[in-house]
């Protein structure tokens, strides 16, 4: 269970073995063997015997600001699980258990782009060229990575397999976009068009989501299986997102080919020979309002899952 502290003035107390939360309207009690994790998003007191009580039990005490984006996280002094966890994670970012957890990874990912498209195939009279071969490469690339084998170089083949694919897949969705809002490629920082400015800024928060989900879990966010480790960078939550941008990529299908999204949503700036694409306030306050209401909850919910799933095998590896 997580346990989710975020109404101001709340308090986080200890009674013997369980969590007493006190908010302006009620009092609560948990045991501490039924939580998993604590995280607190507002402004809130809590005792030095809750703070001794988490890591007595091994529970992930985190602060978090608003939005739930961690800035920080309580460890026990002495080694315990969390550094086990931490060295099964480094010791295994170039092992066979890495290569078969991204290549699982790859394979999910692709699986679940190939479904999208064939849902949107399925719902069009006449489907477009474009999207019938992306269907059709997005088979072929499958293939290949069930037939990849293990070899010191496999995240650089995962890496040239998913590239190819997503050039095609990127190239299927713009195709079934109404006319105004087609592009021709996927652009990042800064974005080149209306569809890839609300596509980085629903990934955004799907990363915030995740990146909590996987230090509650104890899992090292910084520490990833597939992506190359970065300094600073929270390379194991871009390991796990590849396995839920089908659905933010058919949320935001869903925003243009409903039209929902309004012109008032963007802002363009024309400084250099490309245009550079921005959201005004009302379009961030709408799309993450969308995000919020159809896929925030989903995808933590199965973070949680995989995160699990993955201490397990990290822990049970020999």
């Amino acid at each position: 269970m997580l346990l989710e502290i975020c109404e101001h003035g709340s308090v986080l107390k200890r009674s013997h073995d369980c969590f007493i939360v006190i908010t302006p309207q009620e009092q609560l009690e948990f045991p501490a063997e039924k939580i998993e994790a604590i995280i607190i998003t507002a402004n809130a007191m809590v005792s030095t015997q809750a703070v001794a009580l988490c890591l007595e039990k091994e529970i992930q005490l985190v602060l978090a600001n608003w939005s739930g984006r961690p800035f920080g996280r309580f460890w026990a002094s002495t080694p315990g699980r969390a550094t086990q966890i931490r060295r099964k994670q480094y010791l295994n970012q170039d092992s066979q258990l890495a290569f078969q957890i991204s290549k699982e990874i790859v394979k999910g990912k692709l699986v679940e782009q190939k479904k999208l498209l064939s849902s949107l195939k399925k719902n069009r009279k006449t489907p477009t060229e474009a999207l019938k071969q992306s269907i059709h490469n997005l088979q072929s690339t499958l293939a290949q990575v069930d037939s990849l084998q293990f070899t010191e170089e496999f995240k650089q083949a995962l890496l040239g397999l998913e590239g190819f694919a997503a050039a095609e897949y990127f190239k299927a969705i713009s195709s079934i976009l109404p006319t105004r809002y087609t592009f021709n490629q996927r652009s990042r920082k800064p974005a080149r068009d209306e569809f890839n400015a609300i596509l980085n800024y629903v990934y955004g928060y799907a990363y915030s989501d995740i990146e909590k989900i996987v230090i509650l879990s104890g899992l090292d966010p910084n520490a990833g299986i597939y992506h190359a480790d970065t300094y600073g960078k929270p390379t194991l939550v871009f390991d796990i997102i590849e396995l839920f941008r089908a659905r933010v990529d058919r949320l935001v299908i869903k925003m243009f080919t409903k039209k929902i999204v309004r012109e008032s949503w963007f802002e363009s700036k024309n400084t250099t020979a490309d245009p550079e694409m921005y959201l005004s306030k009302e379009g961030r306050r709408n799309i993450i309002k969308h995000y919020v209401t159809e896929e925030s909850r989903p995808i933590q919910k199965d973070t949680w899952e995989y995160c699990r799933k993955l201490l397990d095998r990290l822990l049970t590896e020999v």
